[in-house]
């Protein structure tokens, strides 16, 4: 971990949105990522695209933990809501009473900077508060049929590009009358900052939402496959179902018979089309089976199989 820091410093951002804390001693990746629960993979994956070292086509989403990326995502927030950009607005508020005597100038600058913040933090605590919640649901089969991500990612627009206009105002147009330092510094932060929101909304566009994406799709089938009507399963007729749910109530093919209005002869030639096609050829089997479907009850059998 220790090798990792120093071959590019700017990781100690996504570092820390990991959860990990500095002190690594001689740990390795793994076992730094073991210690806090961290998934891996994940861990590595982002990293390695968020230094350049991989290209959307090799993210192999099936691997990623998206319990990893919301973790990331969340003290992302929690670094630019309650950190980064306060700590902007204290520099941009000195530098600009250093320069600038006209009120109407700092105020409208602090306007336009305290109205982009506003809308980082409306765009951040919807998807704290609504869109991670809804994923984090997902994964245990719940499903809100109101909301998908494509709804969010339709409605998520990137936040960064405020800030170059910030930055175009400050450089092209800010009244100061000498060299102003601090001023400097601010300008820095704000290009550093906006890199920052635009390596996190590639995070958003290339792990978080394609990952989704699939559980979604994943849920969505197993739904599908749950409303399968029983009868359908393994290609059992309805009229076999029938039968198969009398041979395991202990009926013998001459009750079976009369009570479907069939003869003996067809109640026999459903049996060995039944048996052929779940490839069962015990009672015992069937039985199973047919609990298992749920074309019978346990209560239905409690005779039979006491």
């Amino acid at each position: 971990m220790n090798d990792l820091i120093k071959e590019d410093s700017s990781l100690l951002l996504t570092i820390t949105r990991f959860g990990f804390s500095l002190g690594f001693g001689d740990k390795t990746v793994k076992e730094v990522c073991l210690e806090k629960q961290v998934d891996e993979k994940t861990f590595l994956a982002v990293v390695n695209f968020i230094s350049d070292g991989y290209k959307e086509e090799n993210i192999k989403h099936e691997e990623i933990s998206i319990d990893a990326v919301i973790l990331y995502l969340r003290k992302a927030h929690d670094f630019f809501l309650d950190f980064k950009l306060p700590l902007i607005r204290k520099k941009l508020i000195e530098a600009i009473d250093e320069s600038v005597h006209e009120a109407p100038y700092r105020k409208m600058i602090m306007k336009f900077y305290d109205d982009y913040v506003a809308e980082v933090q409306k765009h951040m605590d919807h998807e704290n508060e609504t869109v991670f919640p809804y994923v984090l649901n997902l994964l245990e089969g719940k499903k809100d049929p109101r909301y998908t991500i494509a709804i969010f990612e339709q409605n998520h627009e990137n936040i960064d590009s405020k800030l170059s206009d910030l930055k175009n105002i400050l450089i092209k147009y800010f009244p100061a009358q000498q060299p102003n330092y601090l001023l400097n510094e601010v300008l820095f932060d704000l290009s550093a900052c906006e890199k920052d929101l635009e390596k996190h909304n590639r995070v958003e566009d290339h792990f978080f939402v394609p990952v989704t994406e699939t559980i979604e799709k994943k849920l969505s089938e197993q739904k599908k496959e749950e409303s399968v009507p029983t009868e359908k399963a393994d290609n059992l007729t309805d009229r076999e179902i029938e039968i198969l749910a009398s041979v395991v109530k202990g009926l013998t093919n001459k009750e079976i018979a009369q009570k479907l209005f069939l003869s003996t002869h067809t109640v026999i030639s459903h049996r060995r089309n039944i048996t052929r096609k779940l490839e069962i050829h015990s009672t015992a089997g069937l039985t199973i089976y047919a609990i298992v479907n749920k074309l019978v009850t346990l209560d239905e059998i409690k005779s039979v199989i006491e």
